[in-house]
């Protein structure tokens, strides 16, 4: 997932110094578009799953006044390939750090909040229906690893749930399946060199 030509820089707190106090490791890098943004990608545990890992993949606008990761926002600021190859690069440093590490990726936009929210305010008409607006980022997500599949499928082992974590059980991943929450892990017999 490392091999991607068209991405930005990072910075990155120093892996070891921030396991030890927070448990999570961020990157941040600008989204330089119409306007200039600052990002961050923040893998944040959550806990141990038998003697696994668990990470959650959060990415967002960053405000550095506040340290907050702003995840709802939606840019439009035309680079999104260029800003969703560098978060995927990010991943094989997770797992470099982590070998046995699972990753968890959800979108914002699925979470009951968000649903709720955007049904009290709705500009789609869609009151009565389901929330157009809501599984957009992790539909984009998915879509990577459908197209991708067989090649990522070397490297990684994939799970899918149709429901959030831990109100549904995961299955081996389904080519076109539409879930809401993806699992990642990293292959035993994988070791970058």
């Amino acid at each position: 997932m490392n091999n991607f030509q068209d991405t930005y820089s990072i910075s990155e707190l120093d892996f070891d110094l921030v396991s030890e106090i927070r448990n999570d490791y961020r990157f941040y890098f600008t989204s330089i578009g119409k306007k200039e943004i600052d990002k961050a990608i923040h893998y944040d545990y959550i806990e141990e799953i038998g003697n696994t890992p668990l990470f959650n993949l959060g990415f967002g606008d960053y405000d550095f006044k506040t340290d907050n990761i702003l995840d709802e926002e939606i840019s439009c600021n035309g680079d999104h390939y260029k800003v969703f190859y560098t978060i995927l690069n990010t991943v094989p440093r997770l797992f470099d750090a982590h070998n046995d590490a699972t990753l968890l990726v959800q979108g914002s936009d699925s979470m009951p909040e968000f649903i709720q929210n955007c049904k009290a305010n709705c500009t789609r008409e869609c009151k009565d229906l389901d929330c157009r607006k809501a599984h957009r980022r992790i539909r984009i997500y998915r879509n990577f690893v459908n197209k991708n599949f067989d090649n990522l499928n070397d490297e990684y082992d994939f799970q899918g749930s149709e429901a959030l974590y831990k109100e549904g059980i995961a299955e081996p991943y389904e080519v076109g399946k539409e879930y809401i929450s993806v699992l990642v892990k990293r292959k035993n017999n994988y070791y970058e060199n």
